[in-house]
C-alpha cells in the first residue's frame, strides 16, 4: 500500500545553471517540493514538473541556461510543466520565450510556487538550506562548468550533455584523477574539498553598476535580521561545520536597510566562542571604505577567524571605475588592501577585474595591470567584458574590439598569474 502511494506521488526534476546563490535556491525548492509530497527524479523524461534555475550574469551562463531549457522542452514527457526561475526571466525573457511556453518564476518571487503546485506547506515555511552537497547533480554541475573555461572541446561536450548526471559525475571524477596524478608527479600536496555551511545574509544590493544585469533580477537590498543569521550560524556549529560562507549579491551593504551593518553582524558572530572560520564573498569595495573605521579594525582583530574575503575591484583606472558607477577610487581601495595585508596577513584577499570595458584605453589597462602587480592578492580572476541585456554599458559607444580584450586578458594571465573566469 505504501509503495502504491509512493508511485502515485508526482515527480520533479530540478536543475541549476547559475551561481552558488541560485544553487541554494534550488535546494530550497527541492526541500519545499519534497515536503509537499513530490518525489525527486534524476530522469528528466519521467518528471511531471521540471524546474530550471538560470543565470544571466555572463553570456556563458546564459547559453548554458538556454540550452538546458531547450533540452528540457525537447525531452519532457507529454503534459509535463517547465518552471524557469533564477535571474534570466528578468534579464533576458525574450530569448526564453523563443524556446517555448514556460512558467516564469523570477528569483525574488519563489513564493508563487505555492499556487503552481497547490502547496499544502507554503514556501515561506521551509527552512533555508545551508549546503548544496545534498544534491550531487548540482554540485557536479558547478564544478564541471568551471572546466569549460579551460578547454574548448570540453565546453562543446558540456553544452550537449550538461543535463546528464552520468556525464557530470564522470567529468568531476576524471578531473579528480588527473589532479591526483599531477600531485604525485609534482610532489605537491593534493587539495581537499571541505564542505562549507552557507548562510544567505541578504538579497539584492544598493549599487547601480553600469555593467551588471543581476540587479534587474534581484532588485533592491533586503537584509535578513541578525538574529535569524545567528540562529543559522549556531545550527551549522551544531552540525559540526567549521567553515561558514556568508552569501549575498553584495555582503558589504548588508543591513543598511534595517539599521545595522556588516561590522555589527560580524561582531555578533565573533561573540560566539568556537572553532570556525568565515568566508565573506562579493563585498563591494565602497562599503569597506564607508565602514573602514569600524570594520577594518574588527577584521584585523579577528583575522584568525576569517579564511578569506572576496572584494571585486573591477578596474585600476579611476576613469573606468567612474564610468562603471563604482563609488570609490583605486587609491582608496588600495589603502584598504595594504592595511589588511600588513595587519591581517592571515586573511586571503581575492578579487576580480573586468578587461575591455567600453572606452578602456591602453593607458586604463596599464593602470589595472599596475594595480594588480603592486597589491598582493591571494587570487585574481579576470572577466572579459561583454554586453548584457538592459545594462547601461551595453548602450555605450567606444566598444573595445574582441581581439584586444582577449589580448589584455592573456597578458594578465601570463604575466601576473590571474585566472580568466569568463
Amino acid at each position: 500500500m505504501n509503495l502504491f502511494r509512493e508511485m502515485q506521488k508526482p515527480r520533479f526534476f530540478i536543475f541549476n545553471t547559475g551561481c552558488i546563490r541560485r544553487a541554494m535556491d534550488v535546494i530550497h525548492i527541492q526541500r519545499y517540493l519534497e515536503e509537499n509530497d513530490w518525489i525527486l527524479t534524476k530522469r528528466l523524461n519521467k518528471a511531471e514538473m521540471i524546474i530550471i534555475a538560470t543565470c544571466g550574469v555572463v553570456r556563458l551562463n546564459e547559453i548554458s541556461s538556454l540550452k538546458a531549457i531547450a533540452l528540457a522542452e525537447k525531452k519532457k514527457k507529454p503534459g509535463s510543466r517547465i518552471v524557469v526561475t533564477g535571474c534570466l526571466p528578468k534579464i533576458n525573457k525574450k530569448e526564453i520565450d523563443m524556446l517555448g511556453k514556460f512558467i516564469m518564476v523570477p528569483v525574488d518571487e519563489l513564493w508563487r510556487l505555492d499556487s503552481i503546485i497547490s502547496a499544502r506547506i507554503p514556501f515561506s515555511a521551509i527552512e533555508s538550506p545551508d549546503s548544496i552537497i545534498d544534491n550531487s547533480y548540482i554540485t557536479n554541475y558547478l564544478i564541471a562548468r568551471s572546466f569549460c573555461r579551460k578547454n574548448k572541446l570540453y565546453k562543446s561536450l558540456f553544452y550537449r550533455f550538461s543535463l546528464n548526471d552520468r556525464f557530470l559525475s564522470f567529468s568531476v571524477s576524471a578531473n579528480k584523477t588527473i589532479q591526483h596524478l599531477k600531485s604525485i608527479v609534482s610532489g605537491s600536496r593534493e587539495r581537499s574539498v571541505v564542505p562549507y555551511f552557507n548562510i544567505n545574509i541578504s538579497s539584492g544590493c544598493l549599487s547601480k553598476c553600469s555593467f551588471c544585469a543581476t540587479k534587474q533580477a534581484t532588485g533592491r537590498l533586503q537584509s535578513r535580521r541578525p538574529d535569524e543569521i545567528i540562529k543559522d550560524f549556531k545550527r551549522g556549529l551544531s552540525k559540526g561545520y567549521k567553515i561558514f560562507q556568508l552569501i549575498a549579491e553584495d555582503t558589504g551593504c548588508y543591513g543598511f536597510d534595517i539599521n545595522t551593518d556588516l561590522a555589527d553582524l560580524l561582531r555578533k558572530i565573533f561573540a560566539i566562542k568556537d572553532d570556525y572560520k568565515l568566508i565573506i564573498i562579493d563585498c563591494n569595495p565602497q562599503w569597506l571604505i564607508k565602514l573602514r573605521h569600524k570594520l577594518i579594525p574588527l577584521l584585523i582583530e579577528q583575522q584568525d577567524r576569517i579564511q578569506e574575503i572576496f572584494i571585486p575591484i573591477q578596474s585600476g583606472s579611476d576613469r573606468i571605475l567612474k564610468s562603471m558607477r563604482r563609488k570609490y577610487t583605486s587609491e582608496d581601495i588600495a589603502k584598504i588592501v595594504k592595511e589588511l595585508r600588513q595587519h591581517a596577513p592571515a586573511i586571503a584577499i581575492r578579487t576580480s577585474f573586468i578587461v575591455g570595458y567600453p572606452g578602456e584605453t591602453e593607458e586604463d589597462f596599464l593602470k589595472t595591470r599596475k594595480f594588480i602587480s603592486e597589491n598582493e592578492f591571494f587570487e585574481v580572476t579576470i572577466n572579459r567584458y561583454e554586453d548584457r541585456p538592459g545594462t547601461l554599458s551595453s548602450k555605450m559607444n567606444e566598444k573595445v574590439p574582441g581581439e584586444i580584450i582577449e589580448e589584455r586578458a592573456l597578458i594578465l594571465s601570463r604575466e601576473l598569474g590571474c585566472h580568466i573566469l569568463s
